[in-house]
């Protein structure tokens, strides 16, 4: 928790409105029989 204000770049609040995101990320008839997320596994592969 921050005791000043956090924005982005452009001046936007990110505090009480969450972090927008910028990468869509659907999932698949494969990935869901696999019992796969694909959402978690591509936000460890942006990280990495």
């Amino acid at each position: 928790m921050s005791g000043i204000g956090v924005y982005y770049p452009d001046g936007r609040e990110t505090q009480r409105t969450g972090i927008a995101m910028d990468e869509v990320v659907e999932f698949t008839i494969r990935g869901i029989i696999e019992g796969r997320d694909e959402l978690l596994e591509r936000a460890i592969a942006i990280i990495e």
